[in-house]
């Protein structure tokens, strides 16, 4: 058996100002989610939105 590790979900730890969390929480209540999971969603949409605008050949972080 093979692991695909390209394809493999990341953890990542953050920390956010108190009040940023508690709105957080209640977009997270309206859409019947977690908090990380709305976090998460957010973080996803915006780096491919950035990714798509970017040229395909650079890294993040990397130099071109």
């Amino acid at each position: 058996m093979q692991i695909q590790l390209e394809n493999m979900t990341k953890r990542l730890t953050i920390s956010i100002d108190d009040d940023v969390y508690d709105f957080l929480e209640k977009w997270a209540d309206e859409e019947v989610r977690t908090v990380a999971n709305l976090a998460a969603a957010i973080v996803t949409l915006e780096a491919r939105k950035r990714q798509a605008e970017k040229p395909t050949d650079q890294e993040p972080g990397g130099q071109s």
